[in-house]
């Protein structure tokens, strides 16, 4: 049995916190509501009997200003965190055309401290959906679960659109399958800079770009909320 999806299952009252920047919400039992308005980041917390009413949290980013001109690249960040029972799967859910460019992973490892590792060759791609698997990565402690992923977005994506994306997991716990797709998680497509118009990005330049990872991603992800 899978956890239920943001867009069927969530606390009433969560509507009205949902806010440009981001929001958090708590999946409840009974009231349905409609996916999030889009926002550069969402966070969606659960708890339930098979996690002996526990709380375990899932959260999107995207990182950067959550603009992207056709043909250049958009990173994720996906987090997974809660109160101690493993991971075994962390899922980025893309808009569809997308195509993998990078896929890292930074765990809190049983033993050891965090650290990135370049999870591009041995993650499963398909069906618009990244999926980093392993033995079981563990929520104690204050442990965090984070997949980075960079994309190359169409070159015939259309301008001003809102391309809509969601995240998912695998915890080790009675009905701890959990996918959240969409989940008002959104990139806007713009028109290409002078820059990316012309000789390339900046990240060709040599002057890095807001659309890929950085320093405040590894930052981030110490907080499940953030």
């Amino acid at each position: 049995m899978s956890r239920p999806s943001l867009r069927r299952l969530a606390a009433a009252t969560a509507a009205a916190t949902l806010v440009a920047t981001g929001v958090t919400v708590g999946l409840g039992a009974s009231v349905a509501q409609a996916a999030p308005a889009c926002a550069l980041n969402q966070s969606v917390t659960d708890s339930w009997a098979g996690s002996l009413w526990t709380p375990y949290t899932v959260s999107k980013e995207v990182v950067g200003d959550g603009t992207v001109a056709p043909g250049h690249t958009v990173t994720y960040l996906t987090k997974v965190s809660g109160s101690g029972a493993l991971v075994n799967q962390i899922r980025d859910f893309h808009p569809a055309g997308f195509q993998l460019v990078k896929a890292r992973l930074n765990v809190k490892w049983l033993v050891g401290d965090q650290q990135w590792e370049d999870v591009t060759g041995t993650a499963v791609v398909g069906n618009n959906a990244v999926i980093a698997k392993g033995g079981g990565w563990t929520t104690a402690g204050g442990g965090v679960i984070a997949l980075e992923t960079t994309y190359k977005v169409p070159d015939n994506a259309t301008v001003g659109s809102k391309l809509d994306s969601g995240a998912g997991t695998n915890i080790v716990l009675a009905a701890g399958d959990w996918n959240i797709n969409p989940m008002g998680v959104c990139v806007t497509v713009r028109p290409p800079n002078p820059v990316e118009a012309g000789s390339g990005s900046l990240e060709d330049l040599g002057f890095g770009s807001v659309n890929t990872g950085s320093g405040q991603v590894f930052g981030s992800i110490t907080d499940p909320q953030g």
